[in-house]
């Protein structure tokens, strides 16, 4: 056979999935490529950008130059403003419009992978090959104009993909299409980060006298009539200098600071233009676009405190401390989350909507609805130069704590399981980054060791993903710290080698690995004992390993006698013990006892559909194991049918290149080699062929795997 398709035992979650000769492919993430035309206010257009927009227009046009433009400039001068104005003009016109948010490596590529869908590349074609040149392909071919925006590339290296944007092998091409372009709005303006392929347009501050009309009618469209003159307003804005961002931010708090009656203000409050800029002049610092953001931000605040919201920097202190990603708020900040968070804590579920409502009407924090697919959270995000201006290492500890109890709650469940992978793609930013702010900070052990631990679980949502580096790279980091402050036979220590060791072996590390499982296991056996569930989660896993080291019979004996003490502690349909009989019945089945592998694995499959269902993880790789052995059995047509069933659920639900899904596809081409269709299972092989040698590389095990097979039928390897 192929592989064993054996399944690891987590030592906190017992049936994370390894099938052998997979690698690192990522299962795909939720997102959208629909431009966030909500976002643009018809009632408050664009100011002072018609010349720029009038050169973008003819140099996105069809036919144009061709080449990348890009809008670059500091925050808060209005990049993604233009880009939404771009795009608002192209769907009125009829014409197709892409938007991908560059902030997260996590989503990046699934957003290039779903304008390729969009394009009219079919899963397929996806998995075929490189899906950069399929993009581009597909993009090449389109006859009807369309528009890729990609927005918030501020760190252009996501943008190298397998290749280098500079060169243009990387997600973005050059001359691709005639009847297509791109933008691409940043904060990187070097003209060396971005080559001759693309077109830079600085975008500046509405300062200067050829400017500070449109800087005065942005004030306007934000303030009530109430807040004075343009004269007055041409003096504030020239005082802001002219930073949309800033002119904004205080054209919302002058009329929200109007909407009180004034036999109910604060005399200090500043309620007109004027007033607002002698109250920035109060301030001695010297006036750079950051600091007048700061300044307009801690007069809003101040606004907020005057009406009695004393919690509402307290709460957007705590929410600028976590990542710069989208923050699932109705996860992490609730009353039960925050109820170790000092003063945070005397909110109620109605006091933290009013206040996150609060800081949202002002500017300070844009609130996005929850996506319309079932299960999608709500989210926050904080402009980055509010963040900066807000950001403070006192709010930490509570940030963590509140990740913690999030990450440990009844409604967001493990990352192996497949109905809480959405709330971890949320969490998961944040998790690391608060462990890795922690490990700098003066914070006490507990609080150190709970951003520790939800970092764990961070990780082993990323090996589930496939994302084999960046979960070994956490779980060391995790590790180290967990042997610093607990020692090293601590369960949680434990626990994490175990989940490390995990990795290696994904990596193919098995020497490395078996040595790490048996120090493990000793260790167990030592200060858990022989029976504790980690125990045989331990033993089960250097099973597996000397299973794939070709150590059957030895094997065979391990999973037999971790059977019987599963089936005595924990239970005849318990995850451990399904788990290990699904080993056992592998290793019977790779010695050559086929009928009762059978036997095994169909008992197996019997109880995983009844207690985990019929497209759980598990159950899907238990069923082709029960198919393999079919094969193994001549009977052909059944083993065909099986692997087709899994292969249109694992692409379904764990998408087209995920190590599942190729592990499926190269098994249900051997079966159609075996019944005489051999150019449909060599263009199979190829197909899988391709994508190992994008994802792992010429010389990885499962990518000479495939190409043995693939020499086998003649094809080309």
């Amino acid at each position: 056979m192929a592989h064993n398709g054996a399944l690891a035992a987590n030592s906190l979650y017992a049936d994370t999935i390894h099938v052998g000769g997979a690698g690192p492919a990522s299962v795909p993430e939720r997102v959208t490529v629909v431009p966030p035309l909500g976002l643009r206010d018809p009632s408050r257009p664009l100011r002072g950008r018609d010349v720029l927009l009038q050169h973008l227009e003819s140099a996105l046009s069809p036919g144009g130059k061709r080449q990348i433009q890009v809008l670059s400039g500091m925050g808060g001068c209005g990049k993604t403003s233009l880009a939404l104005e771009i795009a608002h003009r192209r769907t009125s016109a009829g014409q197709q419009v892409w938007w991908i948010d560059a902030r997260q490596d996590t989503t990046l590529e699934a957003g290039f992978r779903a304008v390729a869908r969009h394009a009219g590349a079919t899963d397929e074609q996806l998995s075929a090959g490189d899906a950069v040149d399929v993009l581009w392909a597909r993009l090449s071919h389109l006859a009807t104009p369309w528009l890729l925006v990609v927005d918030n590339a501020d760190d252009p290296a996501l943008l190298d993909g397998p290749g280098s944007l500079r060169a243009g092998t990387g997600w973005l091409r050059p001359h691709a299409s005639p009847a297509g372009s791109v933008l691409i709005t940043t904060r990187d303006s070097g003209a060396g980060t971005w080559g001759s392929m693309c077109a830079l347009h600085p975008v500046r501050p509405l300062s200067g006298d050829d400017k500070i009309a449109d800087a005065v009618q942005i004030l306007l469209d934000h303030a009530s009539a109430a807040a004075g003159t343009a004269d007055d307003a041409r003096r504030l804005a020239a005082r802001l200098g002219g930073l949309p961002l800033a002119l904004r931010l205080a054209g919302t708090y002058l009329a929200e600071a109007n909407q009180v009656p004034p036999a109910y203000r604060n005399l200090s409050t500043p309620t007109d233009f004027s007033s607002y800029r002698r109250a920035l002049d109060e301030d001695l610092r010297r006036v750079d676009p950051a600091n007048v953001i700061h300044q307009t931000w801690a007069m809003s605040m101040g606004l907020l405190e005057k009406r009695g919201d004393f919690l509402a920097l307290p709460l957007l202190e705590l929410i600028t401390t976590f990542a710069d990603a989208p923050l699932p708020y109705t996860l992490l900040l609730n009353p039960t989350t925050l109820a170790d968070a000092g003063e945070l804590a005397e909110l109620d579920g109605p006091g933290l909507w009013k206040l996150l409502t609060a800081l949202a009407s002002l500017g300070l924090l844009d609130l996005a609805e929850s996506n319309a697919e079932a299960g999608a959270l709500p989210t926050a995000r904080v402009h980055p130069l509010v963040r900066d201006a807000t950001r403070s290492q006192t709010s930490l500890g509570t940030a963590i704590s509140a990740l913690d109890s999030a990450a440990n709650a009844d409604e967001t469940g493990p990352p192996e399981e497949p109905a809480y992978r959405d709330r971890w793609q949320l969490l998961q930013p944040h998790a690391q980054y608060l462990f890795h702010s922690a490990r700098t900070a003066a914070l006490s052990s507990p609080i150190t060791m709970k951003a520790a631990e939800t970092a764990a679980l961070a990780a082993r949502y990323l090996r589930v993903r496939g994302l084999y580096l960046q979960a070994r790279t956490e779980l060391e980091a995790v590790l180290a710290l967990s042997r610093e402050h607990r020692g090293e036979t601590h369960p949680e220590t434990l626990s994490t080698r175990n989940n490390l060791a995990l990795v290696l072996w994904d990596q193919e590390e098995l020497d490395v690995a078996r040595t790490e499982f048996e120090a493990i296991l000793a260790l167990s056996r030592e200060h858990l004992g022989e029976t504790r569930p980690a125990t045989l989660t331990t033993r089960n896993n250097l099973a597996l390993v000397l299973s794939d080291q070709g150590e059957l019979n030895i094997a065979r004996t391990e999973f037999e006698a971790i059977l019987a003490l599963s089936r005595e502690h924990l239970g005849e349909t318990h995850p451990e013990t399904l788990t290990t009989r699904h080993n056992l019945a592998s290793v019977l089945s790779d010695q050559g006892v086929l009928s009762v592998a059978r036997t095994e694995f169909e008992a197996v499959l019997v109880l995983r559909r009844e207690h985990l269902g019929e497209t759980h993880p598990a159950t899907l790789s238990t069923r082709q194991e029960h198919a393999l052995v079919l094969s193994e059995q001549g009977e052909l047509n059944m083993a065909r049918t099986e692997f087709e069933a899994v292969l249109v659920l694992r692409r379904e639900h764990l998408g087209e290149t995920h190590p599942d899904t190729l592990s499926t596809r190269q098994e249900h081409a051997l079966v159609l080699r075996e019944q005489g269709e051999l150019d449909v299972a060599r263009t199979e092989l190829e197909a899988v062929l391709a994508l190992r040698r994008e994802h792992l590389g010429e010389t990885h095990p499962a990518t000479t795997n495939t190409r043995t097979w693939l020499r086998q039928l003649g094809g080309h390897a």
